[in-house]
């Protein structure tokens, strides 16, 4: 039997949060970090309520057009361009 996990749950265990909330309290650097990660990866147009999914919900930023779409404002906010977006973010790193 094969389990599907979703994009949010699959970084949330990449990034050893506890629960997936802890992804709110996450470190500028770990932040970096996990924008480098998704940078990575290519996103595929049906996986597209996933990422937008992830990008709202780290960054209550609304929807994107395109999963790419989704991912470049990922990596962008995650990345420190624009860390304001941020909810939650940690500044005391």
């Amino acid at each position: 039997m094969r389990v599907e996990q979703s994009l949010l749950d699959l970084l949330s265990i990449q990034m050893k949060c506890e629960y997936l909330s802890d992804l709110h309290f996450l470190s500028s650097e770990q932040y970096r970090y996990l924008a480098q990660r998704l940078g990575r990866l290519t996103p595929r147009e049906e996986d597209m309520g996933e990422w937008n999914d992830v990008l709202t919900y780290l960054t209550d930023s609304p929807p994107a057009a395109t999963a790419t779409a989704a991912r470049e404002q990922l990596v962008k906010i995650l990345s420190g361009r624009s860390m304001k977006n941020l909810k939650n973010l940690n500044w005391e790193d």
